[in-house]
């Protein structure tokens, strides 16, 4: 998902059954399983999680372009069924695998509910989940990225990971400023019988302003520090750092009680060009150029062929 380029688990070409049960010797040690260095428990907790998340990515980036009916309450479905896939983990859960999970969730989370081809409105609630997993997810990869020993699971992909969770939160802080520095949680509508939206992460006393000059200065880390293992990576964080300035100088002005000019800032949505066959045009995100780029002056312009966020 990172390519933006189409994958599935739930096509009728790969549908296949899971794994075969346990055999009757790691049955007979269920209670230590996870803690051997080929427990099969774990590999099927990874193969329910790419399940799930090909489901909601055909449904969103590969089937069609025309606009997803109800779209909250199958957004809200899928990051349901995700969290209770979250829930199931067993306490013998090795700590390296549960961090390498629950990253997974966290940017599962922020991809489902960010734009994409059939949904390309975010509701106000959506871009207070962004805001929030975005900055849990940078609380927990910043430490990762610096540890020299458990690295065994990380590569480019994160790198990448860290840019698109990046510029989802540059775009939801540019487009509700006041909303989410003021922590004005939006109401949400809930259907009976239809599933319930996702939870906000436990909160923080720290101000909102604090928490995202926090969360720009831990990507900008995260993403110097990956710039040492991937030399792609280098341009990431310079891309970063470009795009960030404007939003961070008014942050600092707004933590200081400067009066802020009232003219926003640009739309920093990041959204790649398909093609006619809904096809991503470019292989690389580090190869397409500026990525924070006004969608105005993208071809076609929302309607057209930018559409979809990876």
């Amino acid at each position: 998902m990172v390519h933006a380029r189409s994958f599935s688990f739930t096509d009728d070409s790969i549908s296949v059954a899971y794994p075969s049960p346990l055999s009757s010797l790691a049955q007979e040690t269920a209670g230590s399983t996870l803690t051997r260095p080929h427990s099969l428990d774990i590999a099927l907790l990874l193969f329910q999680l790419r399940r799930g998340q090909s489901s909601w990515y055909q449904q969103l980036f590969q089937s069609t372009r025309e606009p997803l009916q109800q779209a909250s309450t199958y957004i809200w479905q899928m990051c349901q069924d995700m969290r209770e896939w979250s829930e199931s983990f067993p306490d013998t859960l090795p700590p390296v695998f549960k961090d390498f999970f629950d990253l997974e969730l966290l940017y599962s989370y922020v991809y489902c509910i960010a734009p994409s081809c059939r949904v390309q409105s975010v509701p106000d609630y959506g871009k207070t989940l962004i805001f929030e997993y975005s900055i849990s997810y940078m609380q927990k990869i910043l430490p990762i990225s610096k540890d020299p020993i458990n690295n065994a699971f990380y590569t480019y992909h994160d790198a990448l990971r860290v840019y698109f969770i990046g510029s989802q939160f540059l775009a939801v802080l540019t487009e509700n400023l006041d909303q989410l520095l003021n922590g004005i949680i939006p109401y949400v509508n809930f259907v009976p019988g239809s599933p319930p939206p996702p939870p906000l992460p436990p909160s923080t006393a720290i101000d909102n302003v604090d928490r995202s000059i926090n969360c720009i200065a831990q990507i900008k880390d995260t993403l110097r520090t990956f710039g040492r293992r991937w030399y792609d990576a280098q341009a990431l964080q310079s891309s970063f750092e470009t795009q960030a300035g404007s939003l961070l100088a008014t942050l600092h002005r707004r933590k200081h009680g400067i009066p802020i000019n009232n003219q926003s800032p640009p739309e920093f949505i990041q959204r790649p060009i398909f093609d006619q066959g809904g096809n991503l045009a470019t292989d690389d995100w580090s190869n397409i150029g500026p990525i924070f780029t006004n969608p105005n002056t993208l071809p076609g312009g929302l309607g057209g062929s930018s559409n979809g966020i990876p």
